[in-house]
This record gives C-alpha cells, sequence and structure tokens, in this order.
C-alpha cells in the first residue's frame, strides 16, 4: 500500500490538507492517503453525534487531529480522524500500517469519535517511545518473547509480561511469577539481582532458564513477534505492540535484529524454582548493602517437573 501511494505523483495536491487516497485493504469505510509532501495518513471515518471538539495531539512521529475537514482526491471534502505519520523512515512506515490494521479491526466500519480517542492513547504512546533508547539486551527481549511464542494461551501470556524497568519479575499473572533467563554460552549460568530471587515475603517464583545459540537462519524478536501476532486477538496484539515498543525505543527505525537458534532453546528450556538457585540469603546481608547482582551456575540445580512449560501462564 504504502509503495503505491508513494508512487503517486499528482501537482495538484497543493496543500497538506489534500490527500490521494486509497482503500484500507478490506475496510472500505477508511483510507490511506498522502499529501504533497509526501507524508502518510490514515484517515478514519468516524460519527461525531456527540459534537465533540478534542484538542488535537502532535508529536515528533504522529500527529493526530479529530474530525477534521480533508479533501481527497482533488474533489470531496469530508470529516475524518487523521493520524498524520511525520517519519520517513521505510521500517515506521511499515509499523504505521500494522498498527493501522489493527486499530481499524477494533474500531469497526464507523466508530463514535469517543471511543476513537480512547483507542488512540495506546497508539500515541508507541509513537512516543520511538524518541526512546531501548531498556533491554536484546537477547534477554529475545528469550521473553519467545517463552511468550511457546505459551498456549498467548493473550494470557502478553496480559501477564511486566516490561516496565521498575518490575521485578518479567511474567505475573497473579498466580504465577517467572522470571526469564537467557544465555548464549554453553553453560547454564545466568545473572540475577537477588530482590529476583528473595524477598521479605513469600512468593511462587519460577525461573525460566534458556539456552540458545545466534544463527544466521534462525528467529530474531521481529520474527517471533509476527508469528505471536497471528494468535492474538486485535486487544492484545495492540497490547503487545504497545509492551514492546518501550522496550525496543529507536532501535524499532533500523529493525537489524540477531537472529537466534529455536531449536536449541526448545531443547534447553527448563523451569527452576527459586529456591533451587544459589544464591545469597537475605539473612547474609547487611542492612547497608543492597541492588545486588550475581552469576549463579544452575548446573546442580534440579528443575521442576510440576509445570508444563508451555502452559505455565494458562
Amino acid at each position: 500500500m504504502i509503495e503505491e501511494l508513494e508512487n503517486f505523483t499528482d501537482e495538484n495536491l497543493i496543500d497538506d490538507e489534500n490527500y490521494h487516497i486509497i482503500e484500507f485493504n478490506n475496510h472500505e469505510t477508511h483510507f490511506l492517503g498522502i499529501n504533497n509532501k509526501k507524508e502518510i495518513a490514515l484517515l478514519i471515518n468516524n460519527e461525531n453525534d456527540l459534537n465533540l471538539e478534542i484538542t488535537p495531539y502532535k508529536g515528533s512521529n504522529l500527529e493526530i487531529f479529530y474530525d477534521k475537514k480533508c479533501k481527497i482526491n482533488k474533489e470531496e471534502e469530508r470529516k475524518f480522524t487523521l493520524l498524520h505519520l511525520c517519519a520517513d523512515s521505510k521500517n515506521v512506515k511499515k509499523y504505521f500500517v500494522q498498527i493501522s490494521e489493527i486499530l481499524l479491526n477494533n474500531l469497526g466500519s464507523k466508530p463514535r469519535l469517543k471511543n476513537v480517542e480512547k483507542e488512540l492513547e495506546s497508539v500515541k504512546e508507541i509513537f512516543l517511545n520511538l524518541k526512546k533508547k531501548n531498556i533491554k539486551n536484546e537477547i534477554g527481549l529475545w528469550g521473553e518473547v519467545f517463552f511468550l511464542y511457546i505459551q498456549e494461551d498467548k493473550n494470557k501470556a502478553v496480559s501477564s509480561w511486566h516490561l516496565n524497568s521498575k518490575d521485578r519479575i518479567d511474567f505475573n499473572n497473579g498466580k504465577r511469577k517467572i522470571e526469564v533467563k537467557t544465555t548464549l554460552s554453553t553453560e547454564r549460568k545466568h545473572i540475577f539481582k537477588l530482590k529476583q530471587l528473595k524477598s521479605h515475603y513469600q512468593e511462587n517464583v519460577l525461573v525460566c532458564s534458556i539456552m540458545t545459540e545466534e544463527i544466521e537462519n534462525g528467529l530474531s524478536i521481529k520474527d517471533l513477534v509476527n508469528l505471536i501476532i497471528k494468535e492474538l486477538d486485535n486487544n492484545h496484539k495492540m497490547k503487545l505492540i504497545h509492551k514492546l515498543s518501550a522496550v525496543i525505543g529507536n532501535d524499532l527505525e533500523t529493525m537489524k535484529f540477531r537472529k537466534f537458534d529455536e531449536a536449541s532453546a526448545s531443547r534447553s528450556i527448563k523451569l527452576f524454582k527459586s529456591e533451587e538457585i544459589p544464591a545469597f540469603e537475605l539473612s547474609e546481608i547487611p542492612e547497608e548493602i543492597s541492588n545486588i547482582q550475581f552469576m549463579s551456575d544452575l548446573k546442580n540445580s534440579s528443575p521442576s517437573t510440576e509445570f508444563k512449560i508451555e502452559k505455565t501462564l494458562t
């Protein structure tokens, strides 16, 4: 779709509010458009039955105008909610189209403006995150996404995924907490923060240990995400992209993700109860010492057989 729009040239597109449009896939009432500056936009056909006046949003990568008059294909003037992408990167444009597809599936053919405004809150944050630096190393994030990929109920797994830097544990579904550790080493050694394994109250923490290697024909984070999305409902598709954007940040613009071996990860993956991981006891640590981090070798630790890995978050 992007190529079709960008190949269109018309000297009569004289201002920013004049768009050449094409139908957005199977959404007959919504359109993808391009203006005289070759900037693409999503035009959402909304119903403003309450006559709402919503303040436009202007971010560095995305601008949103609600119930705005637009001239389309040089002739007809109609009102749309307009998502105007302010980015030249091909990857970001593809990302914009992917998010737009999920958004339109959630909204339906003629959504009320109030519903459009609500759905766009996540979209705003996703594009704001493009200005941030990534907050996780690639192999660690790959392991977490791989763990999502092998779960039977991927919707529940996405809801359980915690990516806030203040969260101690990667996954928490209310019943079970899972910390995912991934290594490229041939030894099952991982770096832990003491607070991930020990706390002053009883917790049901499992450690998921994954061993893999970098290979040319493996799966990248992007590959895994594309496979996961196929099995999610629309709400969880947006939730997954929102969470990933908060972690990947401006790395999204390059999309130069490394590829790791799915087969070795599948063979090596094991669950351990936190008490099986060699670690200091809290009673051994003086009160004046905090933020303790260490490497632990799990070669003598016994894996848990109590849970099926693919059903851990069910």
